[in-house]
């Protein structure tokens, strides 16, 4: 209890300090016209208290003994001769270099915002700026406390242990079920553009039969779309329900159909057919014409073709590096996609706000109290009826019960499940900014596209979507800093077994291990893969100011 009386009576100190401080400063710039040599002088007291705490806190001017002794005999009177040296220097400073009335002026201005920006230089020096050199040159030197000599070898431990970064399973990607489908669905992207651009370029130099021949292609290009992805959520879902590493609908459908030599013999002639026919449309007209790939269809299937790539990539190459980047993928990708389309299903509909605040609502809860609400929804009893709303779904549907965070055969999908708490979190944010940013798109552009002729996903696609495009590349940065940093989820979840480590959860246990020099070399790993996404976001802030 007494502990927390003296924690309590700190506080109210520092902070009636730090607010007479902050007063006190204020008003001292208020009397720079008048009483100009006073001012600097109260000005000189701060910086000399200032730095007398420095002094003090730092026994500089510390002799020894026990208790210790000072040069100025006590420790609190070192601060008062500080304020009082640069208190006089100031007034003698002022006495001699008193300024003109336009000069005084132009001080009081400039000087204004000193009480705001000296506090927050302090507290981002001492709290951000000195912390981080400060683990920067540990992870410099070698040893296990960062003792040692100026080295590598903390980051050479890292990118030589297997665990953090792994290139033994390279070629599995290429084979890959998640490859195979996505290089079909660029394919299909590659076929919607085309498509796209011949209707977009319709006109009298265009022959009948070329406007047939794209539609005739668009329709076998979605025909084909459609049936793989209902072969692959299907397979997914079998593959949740029995094992994520054996599907049949994979194994027995998909693979080998695409895989087979008849498969690539007909994707080559659907290649060369599909370039024989652009080449004629060229040159029927005259035009170099250019892919629309910002159609909805050849955009949106481009994206779901790189998900699965990438999907292939994080899945085969398991580690610790692997897994971040993963996660910056999934939850960024997931969570803007999500609130995107809840912001525009929202947007004026009936109930708009109580939705909102219903998907928003996750956002005020903490990453540990999610990992524990989730835990509870996958759990798995080992016997009887489950408890786990997943699982007892599972059970009711007559499927088997599983383990989707401890269950071995389920690696590497286990980090999935897990990622989906985070998307659960961070979709509320993404909704709430997006929505906003729809609601300032200008209403005159969106029924000047519907005039002419523009359907609602024209609408959205072309007009909605770039007007929001600016938020949309703040939103997802934003989420990238926020990812990349991830360890509540993992450490309450699984605490990195399994195949689910992280940077953040690797830098901690190494930390309580006491292995300082490794875990500051994961600290500034973490850094440098977050600082690109910071200085873009500063560099279009300040292009955005400037223009």
């Amino acid at each position: 209890m007494g502990t927390l009386i003296n924690t309590a009576v700190t506080v109210v100190i520092s902070l009636a300090l730090a607010a007479a401080i902050f007063v006190g400063s204020n008003r001292l710039i208020d009397q720079i016209q008048s009483k100009y040599a006073a001012a600097i002088a109260g000005l000189g007291g701060l910086v000399g208290l200032l730095v007398g705490a420095v002094l003090q806190h730092n026994d500089i001017l510390k002799i020894g003994g026990d208790p210790p002794l000072y040069v100025f005999g006590n420790g609190w009177l070192t601060i008062v001769l500080g304020g009082a040296v640069f208190a006089g220097l100031g007034y003698l400073v002022g006495q001699r270099t008193e300024p003109s009335l336009e000069r005084k002026t132009v001080l009081e201005r400039n000087w204004r915002v000193l009480p705001f920006v000296v506090p927050a230089v302090f507290f981002v020096g001492m709290g951000l700026v000195i912390p981080s050199l400060r683990t920067m040159l540990l992870s410099l030197n070698d040893g296990r406390r960062g003792d040692g000599s100026w080295s590598l070898e903390q980051y050479q431990a890292i990118f030589e242990d297997d665990a953090n970064l792994n290139f033994d399973n390279f070629g599995g990607i290429f084979t890959s079920r998640l490859t195979i489908v996505g290089l079909f669905a660029v394919l299909l992207a590659a076929s919607g553009a085309w498509a796209s651009t011949r209707r977009l370029q319709r006109g009298p130099g265009r022959s009948r039969t070329a406007v047939d021949s794209v539609v005739t292609v668009e329709r076998v290009a979605l025909g084909l779309l459609a049936a793989v992805g209902v072969l692959v959520a299907v397979g997914l879902v079998e593959a949740v329900v029995r094992d994520p590493n054996r599907s049949a609908i994979f194994d027995n459908v998909l693979t080998p159909l695409v895989s087979s030599p008849i498969t690539l013999a007909v994707v080559v002639l659907l290649i060369a057919g599909g370039a024989a026919l652009w080449l004629s449309s060229r040159s029927e007209t005259g035009e170099r014409d250019q892919l629309d790939w910002g159609s909805p269809r050849a955009s949106t299937t481009l994206v779901i073709a790189a998900i699965l790539i990438l999907f292939a990539v994080f899945s085969t190459l398991q580690s610790v590096i692997w897994n971040n980047l993963w996660w910056v993928v999934v939850v960024t990708g997931l969570s803007v996609t999500l609130g995107l389309l809840l912001a525009v299903l929202a947007d004026r509909a009936r109930g708009e706000v109580v939705a909102r605040t219903l998907i928003f609502l996750p956002m005020a809860i903490s990453m540990v109290g999610a990992a524990v609400i989730w835990d509870f929804m996958y759990e798995l009893q080992p016997t009887g009826d489950q408890t786990g709303l997943v699982n007892a779904i599972l059970q009711g549907m007559g499927w088997e019960a599983r383990g989707f965070f401890i269950n071995g055969s389920m690696i590497p999908w286990n980090n999935f499940w897990i990622m989906l708490i985070l998307v659960w979190i961070q979709t509320g944010f993404a909704m709430v900014i997006l929505s906003s940013a729809i609601k300032g798109v200008p209403t005159e552009l969106i029924e000047a596209a519907r005039v002419d002729g523009a359907t609602e996903v024209d609408v959205f696609w072309r007009v909605i979507i770039p007007q929001i495009r600016t938020t949309i590349v703040v939103v997802t940065t934003t989420l990238i800093i926020v990812v990349m940093k991830v360890f509540d989820l993992v450490k309450a979840t699984t605490g990195g077994a399994n195949r689910t480590n992280v940077l953040a959860n690797e830098m901690f246990d190494q930390l309580r291990d006491r292995n300082f020099g490794l875990s500051s070399a994961f600290a500034v790993l973490i850094f440098a893969l977050t600082l690109p996404v910071m200085v873009s976001n500063v560099r279009r802030n300040l292009k955005e100011v400037s223009s």
